[in-house]
C-alpha cells in the first residue's frame, strides 16, 4: 500500500530545486545591475561589508535597495 505521504514529500523537493533556481535568477540579475561591485556569496554578504558613505548619497541609497531587495527576494524564494 502506498504511503499517504508520498506526496508531500514529492511536493517538498519541488520547491526546493526551484528555490534554488529563482535564487540563481536572482542573483544573475543583481550581478548584472551592479557589475563592479564585489557582492561576496550572498546579498547578506554585501550589505555587511558595505560601509555607510562610501558611496555618493543617491548611488548609496540605490545600492542599498538594489541589494536588499534581491536578498529579500532570494529569502521569499522568488
Amino acid at each position: 500500500m502506498p504511503s499517504p505521504f508520498r506526496r508531500f514529500r514529492a511536493a517538498r523537493r519541488r520547491p526546493a530545486a526551484e528555490t534554488g533556481a529563482a535564487a540563481a535568477r536572482v542573483w544573475a540579475e543583481l550581478v548584472e545591475e551592479l557589475p563592479e561591485e564585489d557582492l561576496g556569496e550572498h546579498p547578506r554578504d554585501a550589505l555587511e561589508l558595505y560601509r555607510t558613505g562610501s558611496k555618493p548619497h543617491g548611488e548609496e541609497a540605490e545600492y542599498l535597495e538594489l541589494v536588499r531587495d534581491a536578498a529579500d527576494r532570494i529569502a521569499r524564494g522568488r
